[in-house]
């Protein structure tokens, strides 16, 4: 303690602090969001800056001394301040009230100077010539030095606190929903701005709470850049057969944009992550999900183990007719193939002490092909109407291979007994086909007489055809005289077509200032169809041409769903508003089994209810959750001599019930971040699985209706960020999680709660020196327990504790050290499986040709060689350890070149 002080005093003494209250010229009132920045006056880069409270007060900490520096002072539509200052002497120097006038139409712009931060209305704006960028830095780098922004190792962005939901340059969204192929491949020399506002643009109406709406981040190019072409082309080889090869390229011309695509690799990933792929090229300008829902199929397996290789290409389009129409087309080629070896180990605890231990081994080969088309057209006539159109079409088919072998033994607790019970083999060829049309559509109109009213029209349409066709060979030995050993050879054919089609009205009208009603009508139909027809193998003839009625099914589900829902907004203060509603729903189902009907006819009334105070949310509402058709055929299938199953006609639907609190607050003087979220949920009518399990191993289950039990879930996060000093800037974040749920279990005719308690915590720090070493630290720890309110059941819990840390060394002469960790260990994994996997990647690059275009890098991947998937699960009183085959150790040599071509003219 006495030597902090002491270093406190020393600092105190040789560096300057300086504070004051900015306020309006005329009626001395308070600023708030003013602009503050010290700069050199040599150079004009920023040395320190802050925004004003709502006193309109301000103090900037650790200024050098005995330099000339500038204090600018700025806030829209007023004059902006200047003073230069040559501190002699160390401490603290009141400035007092500094007095801004409005804007005079004849002030005259001093050339050369930058204010740093601007708060235009909603929108904060960042000067990017006022943050200075090593050479050839990219427009990551320069996000990192921006207040409030936070760019996490992942490449995910948040400001203030809240999730970016997209990138956009200069107001066209280029590069989709991700931006880190923007942010990892745009050179932060060619932005003049950068723009933060927030996610309204499907919710004009700002109906989404002020806590949980995202962020866009506009990144606005120099004025003089009329024409640019940039992209990377890269390859490598390395041991094991590794490989990587690919290249992207872009294109601006004015109002057209144009991006190219092509990658392959046997790395389990893309060639700029599944992220970077899905934003290249603005391939959400389609406006939507078209990777992840598999239009688009990028591979990316880290998560889940298997050894995967991608070859894909395609091109993205971007036309604007002048500044109310924008249209986009894009086309995807992919295929894919994919190996997979798993090892999996699983206790069963049932009554009479009797454990059922089941070890089973998987491997995989799989081959997939897609296409996939999608467009836009984006129309704003007027600053108060806007439409759009998104269309898409994927066409995707594969075919597999699965082979697998398990047992099931029984032990008895406390003794040595251990009896084989059975043993299976599995041999599986399937191929499959299928095809999606989606189209959405938006317009939303808003009044020009009446401020706050609007009207909305929204549709949706989805048709999803697909067929599989599976060949089953299975073999069951049996050990015990209950259950009888037998061979199957079967044919599986499964035709599945789903037609979903909705349009929703909603019409907004203020009474008063303070009060708004509105009146959404929706509808929407939807027909899914399902024949699964299974074939036993004819021995005399070998061909698959006996129907098995008892595991064959035809299913058709129609549902009509109708809905009224009235509601009001009252604004009650400035800050403080009532948002409650009564959604008058109606159901008309028609469920057709293979041997007969159900039909179904229902109404609810479902409240919702929201109370909005500043950084507050709160807020409750109900919801109908349908079981699947499938649980409600009468007939039972039996799949195999160890499983059968039963539908119930009787099921009734789920009633849902949640509530949620919501907090959010950002200090920008201290800028720290706080969020801190929890919710509450219960359930009537759930659906729940009946499971009897005999001590052969042989299941039996159906489903059947219980209430629930709470479910609770809390998150909170703290973070801040220091990064107004010119050389150093960090970063310090915290979060903590936890989960509650009680689910009920039906087995063996005992019946009981499943109580499940999970809490997390991680800790994240990250340090950056001059852009040339960059440190990041993180670790998190978790654990999930499982505890059981009758019977002789056993708890069952889980830890698990991660290490995730990196450090990016630039040295001189163009050389650039990586290295990254990535540290799990569960101490409750069983025998047999690794409890610990460290892996650790470093590579060594040097940068060579003009602007470092070029660089050749050499990269060890998983030093210790101990990549391995782990992980452990539980379930029914019951708990498995998994164990997939994933990549391991291999070195790669990779050359990428970069190219950037501006034109001015």
């Amino acid at each position: 303690m006495l030597l902090t002080t002491s270093v406190s005093i020393c600092l105190a003494q040789n560096r300057v602090t300086i504070k004051g209250k900015i306020v309006d010229s005329v009626e001395k009132t308070p600023l708030e969001f003013a602009t503050v920045a010290v700069l050199n006056v040599s150079d004009s880069s920023l040395i320190s800056y802050t925004l004003t409270k709502k006193t309109g007060e301000f103090e900037l900490h650790n200024l050098p001394l005995q330099r000339e520096i500038k204090l600018l002072v700025s806030f829209v539509s007023y004059k902006s301040y200047r003073k230069i200052f040559n501190f002699k002497e160390g401490g603290t120097n009141d400035l007092g009230d500094i007095a801004l006038s409005t804007k005079m139409m004849d002030e005259v712009t001093i050339k050369g100077e930058r204010i740093p931060v601007m708060m235009n209305k909603d929108t904060i704006e960042f000067n990017a010539e006022a943050f200075k960028t090593r050479p050839n830095a990219v427009v990551e780098e320069l996000l990192k030095k921006l207040p409030g922004v936070q760019v996490n190792k992942d490449g995910s962005i948040t400001v203030n606190g809240k999730t970016v939901s997209k990138l956009l340059i200069d107001g066209k969204e280029f590069f989709g929903n991700d931006p880190k192929v923007a942010t990892r491949n745009l050179d932060a020399e060619v932005v003049a701005q950068i723009q933060v506002y927030d996610d309204r643009q499907n919710d004009p109406d700002h109906l989404v709470s002020e806590t949980k709406v995202p962020k866009i981040i506009n990144i606005k190019l120099k004025k003089a850049i009329k024409r640019s072409i940039f992209g990377k082309v890269f390859a490598g080889g390395g041991t094991r057969d590794r490989y990587e090869t690919g290249g992207l390229f872009n294109m601006f011309r004015d109002t057209l944009q144009l991006s190219v695509i092509g990658l392959s690799n046997n790395l389990n990933r893309t060639a700029f992550s599944n992220e970077e792929l899905y934003s290249q090229g603005g391939f959400n300008r389609s406006g939507g999900d078209a990777l992840y829902n598999g239009s688009v199929n990028t591979g990316g397996r880290n998560w889940g183990g298997g050894i995967e290789k991608i070859t894909s290409g395609g091109f993205n389009l971007n036309t604007d007719y002048g500044k109310k129409l924008k249209m986009n087309l894009l086309y995807f080629i992919t295929e894919r193939s994919s190996v997979g070896e798993t090892s999996n180990f699983g206790q069963q605890f049932l009554k009479n002490d009797t454990t059922l231990l089941s070890s089973s081994r998987y491997s995989s080969r799989d081959k997939n092909y897609s296409h996939s088309v999608s467009g836009l057209v984006e129309w704003n006539p007027d600053t108060l109407r806007s439409l759009r159109y998104t269309p898409k079409f994927t066409l995707n088919s594969g075919n597999s291979v699965y082979d697998s072998f398990g047992s099931t033994d029984l032990t008895v607790r406390d003794t040595s007994m251990r009896e084989r019970a059975n043993e299976s083999r599995g041999n599986n060829v399937n191929s499959t086909n299928s095809k999606s049309f989606s189209q959405d559509f938006y317009f939303n109109k808003r009044s020009r007489t009446n401020k706050g009213g609007s009207f909305t029209i929204s549709h949706n349409l989805q048709i999803n055809p697909s067929n599989d066709r599976g060949y089953n060979n299975n073999d069951v030995i049996s050990y015990l005289p209950t259950t009888p050993s037998e061979s199957q050879r079967q044919l599986a054919v499964n035709n599945r077509n789903g037609i979903a089609a909705s349009i929703n009205l909603s019409y907004r009208y203020p009474i008063t200032k303070k009060l708004t009603v509105d009146i959404v009508t929706w509808g929407n139909y939807n027909r899914n169809k399902e024949q699964l027809l299974n074939f036993k193998r004819n021995d005399s003839t070998e061909r698959y041409d006996i129907l098995l009625p008892l595991q064959s099914s035809d299913l058709t589900r129609k549902q009509w769903n109708e809905g009224v829902k009235p509601g009001i907004t009252y604004q009650l203060t400035k800050k403080i508003s009532i948002i409650a509603g009564l959604n008058h729903q109606w159901q008309q189902i028609e469920n057709n089994f293979s041997y007969s009907k159900l039909n179904q006819r229902y109404f609810f009334l479902l409240p919702t209810f929201r109370i909005e105070a500043g950084s507050f949310s709160l807020s409750y509402d109900k919801g109908i959750e349908q079981p699947w058709i499938s649980a409600l055929q009468p007939v039972t299938i039996v799949y195999s001599p160890l499983y059968s199953y039963t539908g119930n006609p009787d099921l009734k639907p789920t009633t849902n019930t949640n509530a949620s609190l919501s907090y959010w607050a950002y200090n920008n003087e201290k800028q720290i971040s706080f969020n801190a979220y929890l919710s509450y949920s219960m359930a009537k009518n759930t659906t729940v699985s009946k499971q009897t399990i005999k001590s052969d191993g042989a299941q039996t289950s159906t489903m059947v209706n219980r209430d629930g039990r709470p479910n609770i879930n809390g998150y909170l996060s703290v973070g801040k960020q220091f990064k107004k000093t010119k050389d150093w800037q960090a970063g310090v974040s915290t979060s903590a999680y936890a989960y509650y749920g009680q689910n009920l279990n039906l087995l063996n005719d005992v019946e009981g709660w499943q109580k499940n308690l999970t809490m997390g915590i991680s800790e994240n720090f990250n340090v950056n020196w001059k852009d040339k070493v960059e440190l990041n630290v993180g670790a998190g720890f978790r654990e999930a327990d499982t505890r059981y309110d009758y019977d002789d059941f056993k708890k069952v819990y889980t830890r698990n504790f991660n290490l995730n840390n990196s450090l990016l060394v630039r040295f001189p002469k163009k050389i650039i050290w990586e290295t990254k960790q990535d540290y799990n260990y569960s101490s409750q994994i069983t025998d047999g499986f690794r409890k610990g996997v460290n892996v650790v990647s470093s590579s060594l690059a040097l940068q060579m040709l003009a602007k470092d275009r070029g660089e050749i890098k050499l990269t060890v991947y998983d030093v210790f060689d101990q990549n391995i998937s782990v992980y452990r699960y539980t379930g029914t009183n019951s708990v498995y350890d998994t164990q997939n085959n994933t990549l391991k150790r291999y070195f790669m040599l990779t050359y990428t070149y970069k190219f950037n071509k501006l034109s001015t003219k």
